[in-house]
């Protein structure tokens, strides 16, 4: 594990950030490998592209969905992992880690049972998707598998859940879920579903309560929380409350949640609504760092992961959301841009450093570079400016390069521990490269 440490941030007219880092262990898995996309189904040709396209961004992780017919089959009931047995393959095969997405909406699916049903369920999909599962095995594929299920996407979305699904069979529900996968292995995880972000600003999503003591007691991980960016109804300039980091702890201090849970986040964009695409993909910047480093009660980095919604969608049938406009091959919007370009510099990458509720700074370590990322907005920074000093450069540092929404903007000569770059805009996000020869 590295070692955390806050950036100290003094008073002075040019931001200033000074950090302590550490050059110890190396990283288990880098920045990358933890963001990614979906839905991937099972229709295997459309996988393979969709697969594909992870791997030229350069992501690492997928959604699947697995819908009532495949976990929950037949007049008796049973789950059927083997269904996915395929595309879970061929997600190895382009190295793309997936996470497990159960579905359920009263709108189309039949009761939703109860603790046994899911505990059923949870054990059935752990024991043949674990790493080093036997079956994984039996396919040749070790120390890789699938250690984060979910279950019961945005619960409190009244057009897919016309009859409310009651809080205390949703938390009976995801209790079972977890003992399942945790009867198979104590290293698994188990979170809800992705909870829409409208109800949590009002604090009217009774769900978040009923599974309070299940975060508190260890058997859930994560809360996960769907953000989409508007800049009418959830505008990023000026309005730090609408941040992933300010509504998860908010969330966590409404429901009781004390366990020192993670985060995570499998849809959220900015949208492109009344506004350029150029424009979004500025905004879609800050939102991808907001989503990356959200951190926790002692003020380590907690997200687990980060997916965009939606990658594979074009943007002629999906003109708010769509971040390409060809998908075989991928031809990104300058938002799908954005996401390449982050996963390509944090390449190797893990964070050392995260103060999103003051500096807005998060500073990253690995692959042979150093990175500083600045949340340049209004009230994402306690000292928003055009100017950032950059200390504790790598001796026999030559240049620095400055990176922003449009990609590499300038490179800047060095000669020293520190870097002032001058002729920053206010309302943007930026990112600081330099090569690390420690």
């Amino acid at each position: 594990m590295f070692k955390f440490i806050h950036p100290v941030v003094p008073l002075v007219s040019s931001f200033t950030v000074l950090v302590g880092l550490t050059h110890n262990a190396p990283a288990a898995d880098d920045l990358p490998s933890r963001i990614g996309g979906g839905n991937i189904r099972l229709k295997i040709s459309d996988a393979e592209t969709q697969f594909q396209t992870l791997r030229t961004i350069g992501a690492g992780m997928c959604r699947i969905p697995v819908h009532e017919g495949d976990y929950w089959r037949g007049p008796e009931g049973a789950p059927h992992p083997e269904r996915l047995d395929e595309l879970i393959l061929l997600a190895h095969r382009h190295g793309i880690t997936p996470i497990l997405l159960f579905e359920y909406y009263t709108r189309w699916n039949k009761e939703l049972g109860g603790y046994e049903k899911w505990k059923v369920i949870g054990k059935a999909f752990a024991e043949r998707f674990r790493p080093n599962s036997p079956w994984l095995k039996g396919q040749g594929v070790e120390d890789w598998g699938i250690t984060y299920y979910s279950a019961i996407n945005e619960p409190m979305w009244k057009s897919n859940n016309p009859t409310p699904i009651p809080p205390e069979a949703y938390a009976a529900a995801l209790e079972g879920l977890a003992d399942g996968v945790h009867e198979v292995d104590d290293a698994l995880h188990v979170n809800p579903a992705g909870w829409i972000e409208g109800y949590l600003f009002a604090n009217k999503n009774p769900y978040v309560k009923s599974v309070a003591p299940l975060f508190n007691n260890g058997k859930l991980r994560a809360i996960g929380i769907h953000r989409y960016w508007d800049v009418d109804w959830v505008p990023i300039e000026g309005k730090y409350r609408f941040s992933l980091q300010n509504q998860f702890d908010e969330v966590k201090r409404h429901a009781g949640i004390t366990a020192d849970v993670k985060f995570y986040t499998d849809e959220f964009n900015f949208k492109k609504r009344e506004v350029t695409e150029e424009e979004a993909a500025q905004g879609f910047l800050t939102a991808m760092w907001d989503a990356l480093g959200v951190v926790g009660n002692q003020g380590q980095v907690v997200t687990e992961f980060v997916m965009p919604w939606n990658i594979f969608h074009l943007t002629n049938k999906d003109e708010n959301y769509g971040l390409c406009t060809e998908q075989n091959p991928w031809k990104p919007t300058a938002r799908g841009r954005v996401l390449a370009m982050v996963c390509r510099l944090t390449r190797g990458m893990r964070f050392v450093a995260a103060d999103p509720k003051g500096s807005g700074v998060f500073v990253l370590e690995g692959g042979g570079k150093r990175l500083w990322v600045w949340q340049n907005r209004s009230k994402w920074t306690n000292q928003p400016g055009t100017s950032f000093t950059v200390t504790q450069i790598p001796a026999g540092t030559k240049e620095l390069q400055v990176y922003g929404w449009d990609g590499l903007q300038k490179t800047v000569a060095v000669d020293g521990e520190s870097c002032v770059v001058e002729g920053l805009n206010e309302g943007e996000t930026y990112m600081f490269v330099v090569k690390s020869v420690c």
